[in-house]
Formats: C-alpha cells, sequence, structure tokens
C-alpha cells in the first residue's frame, strides 16, 4: 500500500506542528521567567539576612565588654589569671616586647 500525502495535508501538519511548539516555547519562557523572578527574590532575601546577622553579630560584640570575655576564659577555659612573676623582671606595665 503506498501512502500519499498531498500538498495541503503536509502543510496543515507542518503549520500544527510549529503551533505547538510555539506555544511549548512560550510556556517555557515562562517558566524561565518565574524561576529568574524566584531566585532574584530569594537571592536578595539571602543579602538581608546576611546583612542582619552582621549587624546583630556587630551589636553582639559590642555589648559583651572586656571582663565578661576574662570572666568566661577564666570559667570555661580554666586560665588562669597573669600573676607578677609570670611577667618577667623586665615588664614595666607594658605589653611590647
Amino acid at each position: 500500500m503506498k501512502l500519499a500525502i498531498n500538498n495541503t495535508q503536509f502543510n496543515i501538519v507542518l503549520l500544527i506542528s510549529i503551533i505547538g511548539l510555539s506555544i511549548l516555547s512560550i510556556s517555557w519562557h515562562h517558566q524561565t521567567y518565574t524561576l529568574y523572578k524566584q531566585l532574584k527574590r530569594a537571592t536578595l532575601d539571602n543579602h538581608q539576612i546576611v546583612a542582619l546577622n552582621k549587624q546583630l553579630l556587630s551589636e553582639h560584640s559590642q555589648i559583651i565588654s572586656g571582663t565578661e570575655i576574662r570572666e568566661s576564659a577564666l570559667i570555661i577555659l580554666n586560665m588562669k589569671e597573669v600573676e607578677e612573676k609570670d611577667k618577667g623582671r623586665w615588664f614595666d606595665g607594658r605589653i611590647a616586647l
């Protein structure tokens, strides 16, 4: 059996396939644009979170005083305070060597 396709049928199939691919192309473009907007918003949210975290860390470091750091070092790290014999005989109040 010979299958014969005339020009009109071929043009109709070609037209339907072009219309179908155009609709798919528009759909893919819309999905890509939606993903781009979501990515942009997520990046902006991430930058805001990082900036807020840095601000909170900065405020926290300003709140902590040197005595609290010294006390926590003595308690948590089991460090000892500097005694006169540890400073050496040439120490005159400066830390410089």
